[in-house]
């Protein structure tokens, strides 16, 4: 298995940050905007800090491109290319202050400018999910209980898929899709990271996200671990995601599924464009 030594560094630095996590969730803290929209907690920032000051430990030639660190220095980070960790130490804020339990710490590395490896550890669950494309993708409980991950087949009809989509940012184009696909089950959920993960870990088959938000750091761990278990991974145009890049939105958005169901969601997105 390649990324042995990175898989058990980043896997330490998210369960860290996950603790942290979940001790601020237990008691009370303060919300903070950073924008319109865009909450920011102790939680986002103590564990950013945790993670980065691992990896920076561990591979100090690496970059690092952290949600809750200068902006500046991560869209730098990420355009050098090579080896650069995406960090999202609170994915899914709005649902940590909401207090629905929809919300994950996730770790990912991208290797010329494609994800190559990712960790999401889930705070209320203890639950971690471990992903390397073309290797393989599981998932390791709170008693280091390892099972491997796989999407489910893609149904057929594709009427019969199980969809997943945004609770907190819920876009018509989603609506469009499964209409246009006959899908009748579209479910929401908090978190890029527990989304696509739904589909890693076989729950539902596609997701779909739309409408500018996520940014790099939330689709690095995600899509690797989505690869590792089967899925395909694109933007809503069909292109692999980029991480070599200073923009660091993914103003494209995701589409995540197996092949069959993933190649005709494309044809779908293309018709209903």
């Amino acid at each position: 298995m390649p990324f042995t030594r990175e898989i058990s560094v980043a896997l330490m630095a998210a369960r860290a940050a996950a603790e942290r996590v979940r001790a601020v969730y237990a008691g009370g803290f303060e919300v903070s905007w950073k924008g319109h929209d865009d909450p920011v907690t102790a939680a986002d920032r103590e564990a950013n800090a945790i993670i980065v000051d691992l990896l920076r430990a561990a591979f100090p030639g690496d970059g690092i491109c952290a949600e809750e660190s200068d902006a500046g220095e991560s869209s730098a980070a990420a355009a050098r290319g090579g080896r650069c960790w995406f960090i999202d130490p609170l994915d899914g804020t709005k649902d940590f202050v909401q207090r629905n339990g929809e919300f994950c710490v996730m770790v990912g590395l991208a290797v010329a400018g494609r994800a190559a490896l990712g960790v999401v550890v889930i705070p209320v669950t203890g639950v971690a999910l471990v992903g390397v494309p073309g290797e393989g993708a599981w998932s390791v409980d709170a008693d280091d209980v390892r099972t491997s991950l796989s999407v489910r087949a893609a149904p057929s009809p594709a009427a019969a898929a199980r969809m997943i989509g945004s609770r907190s940012h819920p876009h018509p184009r989603v609506t469009a899709l499964a209409q246009a696909l006959g899908v009748t089950d579209l479910r929401s959920r908090g978190s890029v990271g527990l989304k696509v993960a739904a589909v890693a870990t076989g729950e539902c088959d596609l997701y779909a996200h739309f409408g500018r938000g996520p940014k790099l750091w939330d689709g690095c761990a995600p899509e690797a671990i989505a690869r590792g278990a089967g899925a395909l991974v694109t933007d809503t145009r069909g292109r692999d995601i980029a991480y070599d890049t200073a923009h660091l939105g993914l103003d494209d958005g995701l589409v995540v599924a197996a092949g069959p169901l993933h190649a005709l969601a494309l044809a779908e997105l293309a018709r209903l464009a």
